[in-house]
Parts: C-alpha cells; sequence; structure tokens
C-alpha cells in the first residue's frame, strides 16, 4: 500500500478543517421559527443554534407564553382574573400576585397615569366586545367612580376591592411578562440567541451572529417603518393609538384612556420603549400618552437605561439622549392623522 505524500496530508487535514468549520456555523446560525396566535395577536420566535435544540425549545417558550395567555386574560372564565372581576373572591394566586405588584409599583411611581383598573371603560367604550360606542358625559362619570387603583388592596399575598363594580385587566402587562417568560425558557433550553416577537412587542435575546438584532419601528399613519434600532438582551416595545380604535365624527377614539377623565387620550400616535425588562417597558409605554409627549420623555429620560421614543399627533418624533447616536431614521412621520 503506498504511503500518502505530506501536501496530500495536509490537503485532507484542511479540507476536513474547513468543512467542520462550516458545519460548526451551519449549526451555529441556523434559523428556526414558528408563528402561534396568542394575546390576540401572531407570535413568533426566531431562534438561532441546531435545528434539534432550537425547535423544542420554541415550542416550550410558547407553550409557556400560551398558559399565561390562559391565565392572565380577564376575559377567560377560567382565569382566576375573571374569578376577581365578577365576585368579591380575592386573587392570591402567586404568580398574577407578582406582576399585580409590579403594576401597582408603576401606578405608584407615574402617579396612576398607569392603572390596571381601567376595565369599566374599556367595557363601556365597547373596546372587549368590538361594539364600539361613544358614551355620553354621564355614563362615563359614573363608571369612574369605580375605576382606580386606590380601589385595590394588595395584603398578605392577596389581592382585593372595596367594591363589586371594580374590575382590573392585566393586558398593560402580561404580554411583557409573557415575553420575559418566554426568554428565560429559551435560556434554560440551550438558546443563547433569538428573537420573540408579539404582534410587534419585541425581545432581542444575545446576538445574531456577530450581528445586533435590528428592530423597526413602525409608522403609525403609513405603511412600513419609521427607522430602526439595534439591540441586544433588550425588549423593544410599543404601544399606539392605531392598535385599537374607532373614529366618529372624524375623531379617533383609541383603548388608551385617561384614567382620571374616562376618555382615550389625545396627542400621542405611538411609544416606543427599549429596556431590559419588557413586563416595566411595556408598563411605561402608556405613561407619555397620559402625561403628553414632552412631559412623559422628561419622566421617563429618569429610569436609568430607559430609552424611549414618541411620535406626537402632529407626527413630530421625540427620543430620549441615549438613543441620539443609535436610532437609525429611514423616513419621518407622516403627520398628523385621524
Amino acid at each position: 500500500m503506498k504511503k500518502l505524500k505530506p501536501v496530500f496530508i495536509i490537503i485532507i487535514v484542511i479540507f476536513a478543517a474547513l468543512w467542520a468549520v462550516r458545519s460548526y456555523n451551519e449549526r451555529r446560525f441556523h434559523v428556526e421559527k414558528e408563528t402561534r396566535f396568542m394575546m390576540d395577536t401572531y407570535v413568533t420566535i426566531y431562534a438561532v443554534g441546531p435545528k434539534a435544540v432550537t425547535l423544542k425549545a420554541i415550542n416550550l417558550a410558547l407553550n409557556r407564553m400560551q398558559e399565561i395567555d390562559t391565565k392572565f386574560n380577564s376575559l377567560n372564565s377560567k382565569s382566576p382574573v375573571y374569578a376577581f372581576n365578577h365576585t368579591l373572591e380575592p386573587i392570591s394566586d402567586k404568580e398574577i400576585i407578582g406582576l399585580i405588584q409590579i403594576a401597582l409599583n408603576v401606578s405608584e411611581t407615574s402617579g396612576g397615569a398607569f392603572d390596571i383598573s381601567i376595565a369599566p371603560l374599556a367595557e363601556l367604550w365597547g373596546f372587549y366586545n368590538k361594539d364600539y360606542y361613544l358614551p355620553a358625559p354621564q355614563e362615563i362619570k359614573d363608571c369612574l367612580a369605580n375605576v382606580g387603583y386606590q380601589h385595590l388592596s394588595l395584603d398578605k399575598g392577596k389581592l382585593s376591592k372595596d367594591n363589586m363594580a371594580v374590575r382590573i385587566d392585566l393586558g398593560g402587562v402580561a404580554k411583557g411578562y409573557a415575553i420575559s417568560e418566554a426568554t428565560k425558557v429559551l435560556k434554560s433550553n440551550g438558546v443563547a440567541s433569538a428573537l420573540i416577537d408579539a404582534g410587534g412587542d419585541v425581545y432581542g435575546l444575545g446576538r445574531k451572529g456577530s450581528k445586533l438584532w435590528r428592530i423597526g419601528i413602525k409608522d403609525p399613519r403609513g405603511e412600513g417603518i419609521l427607522g430602526y434600532v439595534e439591540v441586544e438582551d433588550m425588549a423593544v416595545m410599543g404601544s399606539g393609538d392605531y392598535e385599537r380604535f374607532f373614529i366618529k365624527d372624524g375623531r379617533r377614539y383609541h383603548h388608551i384612556f385617561d384614567p382620571k377623565t374616562g376618555y382615550p387620550t389625545q396627542g400621542v400616535q405611538s411609544v416606543i420603549l427599549i429596556y431590559n425588562d419588557p413586563v416595566v417597558a411595556q408598563a411605561w409605554t402608556k405613561i407619555p400618552f397620559i402625561m403628553g409627549p414632552e412631559k412623559g420623555l422628561k419622566r421617563l429620560e429618569k429610569i436609568p437605561d430607559m430609552e424611549v421614543i414618541i411620535i406626537t399627533e402632529s407626527g413630530k418624533i421625540l427620543y430620549s439622549s441615549g438613543l441620539k447616536h443609535s436610532l437609525n431614521f429611514i423616513k419621518e412621520a407622516e403627520g398628523k392623522g385621524r
């Protein structure tokens, strides 16, 4: 048997090494995705890594999000939140109480601008059954008697309320919580690079290879995006007056209410927050709607490491100082619209 010459051995070794690197990179940068409908939107998870690992992790993460959607949904008759809203039975579930505590903390620190007790208003205006309705001033006044986080009492791990008509809606924090939990599931199942997109609310886990995750900023009055931000281990959470709304007599009425007036807010089209905690970020996206764009921007800039983009009713784009060199504009907002 002839011996291979050294040059051929070198070629074989180099080829084997290149094949190994290529095979490793294919496993490392393979992107798997799955989409499900939950939380009244489409949720997609993209995960980078070996197919067997990513498929399992994505499935488990989506299952966890589905559990949260079922448990925290105030319209689900089997949810503890539903029972709380329709009886005087307190909520004692530790997981729900933990999220409510975060929500109440934001209510306190925002001076009541964020409030989980706005469910009676959302129902009055027809945002639950989509049978939209413009209430009379007296109807709103009567409804406001049962709105306000002060009606809620959290004591010894239980949430209670001071009257039967008080109802809560955790939609302002539950999606952020679902994203946070899905991220934990992905990490614990070997995924270090992923993107969770829950109807435009996004978390970028790690990086996509050597690059940051690029997240588009939706144009609230037009097609496409206004620009983008690039993130790593950050949530990009948004709220907009375009998500759920109706127009009557030329005026837009949307689902973000001022808890003090009982009316949908005016002055802001869209708010996007970039922060490491998607739960806190989701709650604070509502604040500039209630406080107003300039005051809201100043308030959010006081929170360390939180960045914000606000698109006003006239189409003006405001953003926090930390985004000065990292916010990439493609086009300006189209201006005032209904």
